[in-house]
This record gives structure tokens, sequence and C-alpha cells, in this order.
């Protein structure tokens, strides 16, 4: 994915050990060196980190989903976003590393920077997005009064997938997206499920590619059919 809002950092390691364990390009070492990202948007571009790409998205899934909200009579209120290295504290309980989280009693998104990098070496710079934009899923579950409806946990992951997808679909047709982001976002969706199924996991590697794939393909009304899922494999 060719760049920004503002992601604040709690605290930036001291050792540059620390830091640079999780690299495998100097170009990455901005992710971690700087503490606050970017705070003006600008039109996305090659060659950028992936620092800026995540500061980028920030702000296009927040306006993404403002318009969306703006769409069916709804306020989109914007979360948080914070970024991490080790752990971090929330109000919902400590995240830890390779990690991301929603948490509602904050309203805040948090991410684990190494989980981040780990994802854009293995897969590409899309799927580090897929995941903010996961944790953002979570964020309108919360505004739309979904998640009291949904009875078993991979209801609520597989819709979040599913947003997430949505996002994907609208980033592509702004021409943000390369030929492979997409596939990206997918192979990060499909890596982050279990082997056996259970309604109270995130999902198979299938359903969590499969939910990634629909919003993508269909868009946000595809989505809502997570919330009326009976149980079922």
């Amino acid at each position: 994915m060719p760049h920004s809002s503002a992601i604040p950092y709690p605290w930036i390691p001291s050792s540059l050990k620390v830091v640079l364990r999780f690299l495998s390009s100097p170009s990455l070492a901005v992710i971690l060196l700087v503490g606050v990202m970017g705070t003006v948007a600008q039109t996305p571009a090659w060659g950028q980190t992936l620092r800026e790409k995540v500061t980028f998205a920030n702000t296009d899934i927040n306006a993404f989903w403002a318009q969306t909200f703006r769409s069916i009579g709804r306020k989109w209120y914007s979360p948080r976003s914070y970024t991490y290295f080790k752990v971090i504290k929330t109000a919902c309980g400590v995240s830890g590393p390779f990690n991301a989280l929603y948490c509602p009693r904050d309203h805040g998104i948090y991410l684990n920077i190494p989980f981040l990098v780990r994802a854009d070496q293995r897969w590409g710079d899309f799927a580090a997005i897929t995941i903010m934009a996961h944790e953002y899923g979570h964020a309108v579950q919360r505004q739309l009064g979904l998640s009291r409806l949904n009875r078993y946990l991979y209801q609520e992951e597989l819709q979040a997938d599913c947003f997430a997808g949505v996002y994907a679909q609208y980033a592509s047709r702004k021409g943000l997206l390369d030929a492979n982001d997409a596939r990206e976002g997918y192979y990060q969706s499909y890596s982050s499920g279990v082997a056996q199924f259970n309604p109270n996991t995130h999902g198979t590697r299938e359903q969590r590619a499969e939910a990634f794939r629909l919003g993508y393909s269909s868009g946000f009304k595809s989505c809502l059919k997570y919330t009326v899922l009976k149980f079922r494999r």
C-alpha cells in the first residue's frame, strides 16, 4: 500500500538492540525510532516506510467509516490509536507482544509494532494494514450495537475480518492498493485463524480468509450476516 493522523507512541525502548531485533531492513527503522507519526495526511507514494503507510491508513480508515456512517445517518466517533513494543496497559487489561486490540472501555486501538513488522515481512505491507482495519471493525461493531447481538466470539471476529475487507475494497477503488495488496490482506486473515473450528475462537483459517474476501467483494451490508448467524461450522 502506497501513506496519516497521528498515532501516539506511549513509550520508546531505550535500548537500540531491542528495536533492531525486529528489523530486517534499515528502511523500517523509522517505524521504531521516530516517536510520533506525522500529523498531516499526504497523497500515498511508493517507497514510503511501513510507519508512514500505517499512519496514512489510520487517517484513511477513519475517513472511510465516517463516510459510511453518514450514509446510514449515524455519527462516527474515531478511536484513539496507539502503538507499543512489548506490553501496554489498557482499560481492558494488558495487551502483550504480537497482538492487536480494540478496547471498548476507552475506545482505543492498540497495535504491537513487532506484530505489524512481522506481518509486513511475512505477507506484505497491506497485511499490517489489515490488522489495523480488523481492530477498526470492532469499533464499528461497538458503535452500531452489533457486539451485543453476536452470541459467539467467532461471529464477532469474522465480522471484523469482513469489515477489514470492506475497507480494502474502498482503498482499492481509490487507487491506493497495488496488484498484490488485497491478496496480502487475505493471507493475513487466513494466517490468523485456528486449525479446528470452535465457536469461542476467532474462526478457522478458511473462515477468516472467506470473511475478508466477502467484505472485499460484496461490501458493508454483506458483513451484517455474521450478526444473525446461528451456530454452524
